[in-house]
């Protein structure tokens, strides 16, 4: 954190320099457009954002939810496009590589298996389906902090906004640092707050099963779930420290901005974990 402070104050002049340049695309509310290059796609491309899940700024300016809903026309958002960018780029990703993601019925999943595809998907059903088994839409039951995959199976694991919804976080990490060969990779992203140097629960599991709210309730969109699902965490700068303990060896934060690539929205977060 720390690190990160002190590059910030470095960077305090470019930061702003990148804000109001974002600010040059929007006019009002209407949708917004922008040329630039798609990392996945491998060529020009025209991005597009509407306005859900925008918020207001301090001094009462407007801005779209540029991690969210900064769209390709290949139909993957801003936060997504710069994953799997990275997965290529930095942790060896290529048609033969062995991939866990820890979500399978999105978009996002049908693209990485069709780039790799050795590809395993999952998600977490709650409808009885055994542990590895799979459901009549041929949906995998994975339980994160009990994974049935054998040791070492995978080469790359990624997970994206799902560890805030795991009560058991820590041992969520384990498992996927158990389930990767050495030296795979993890790729993580998750809702960080880059002012907080300890993870911030917003809510637990009570000894009776129940929930106790810490804060208010927080739901985040769900592929199977109309009603989306809770947010259990904010994560502080100890996720490093989380990821170490885990078993893996090495541990980054990384942050991002491009106005070519259309990763914009300040600063993206990215984490990259190596058994």
């Amino acid at each position: 954190m720390a690190a990160f402070l002190a590059r910030r104050t470095e960077l305090g002049n470019e930061i702003r320099l990148r804000t109001e340049r974002e600010f040059t695309l929007i006019s009002g509310k209407k949708p917004i457009r922008m040329e630039g290059q798609c990392g996945l796609c491998d060529k020009p491309v025209v991005f597009s954002a509407d306005w859900q899940h925008s918020r207001t700024r301090p001094d009462g300016r407007e801005i779209p939810n540029w991690r969210e809903r900064l769209v390709c026309p290949c139909g993957i958002n801003n936060r997504l496009r710069a994953s799997l960018h990275f997965m290529k780029s930095n942790c060896g990703l290529t048609p033969d590589s062995s991939v866990y993601l820890t979500e399978q019925a999105t978009p996002f999943y049908d693209l990485v298996k069709g780039r790799a595809p050795h590809t395993v998907g999952s998600e977490f059903l709650g409808d009885g389906t055994a542990p590895g088994a799979t459901n009549g839409r041929g949906l995998r039951n994975e339980d994160m902090t009990r994974l049935s995959f054998r040791d070492g199976q995978f080469e790359i694991a990624g997970s994206f906004d799902v560890l805030e919804h795991v009560p058991d976080y820590r041992s969520a990490l384990k498992e996927l640092c158990r389930v990767l060969s050495p030296g795979g990779s993890l790729v993580l992203t998750a809702p960080f707050r880059l002012d907080l140097a300890q993870t911030l629960a917003r809510a637990r599991i009570q000894a009776d099963g129940s929930i106790e709210h810490l804060h208010p309730p927080e739901y985040h969109g769900d592929p199977l779930n109309p009603d989306g699902v809770l947010c259990y965490y904010h994560f502080g700068w100890d996720l490093l420290d989380d990821m170490r303990n885990a078993g893996f060896a090495q541990a980054f934060c990384h942050l991002y901005w491009s106005w070519e690539l259309g990763y914009l929205g300040g600063m993206g977060i990215l984490f990259h974990a190596v058994r």
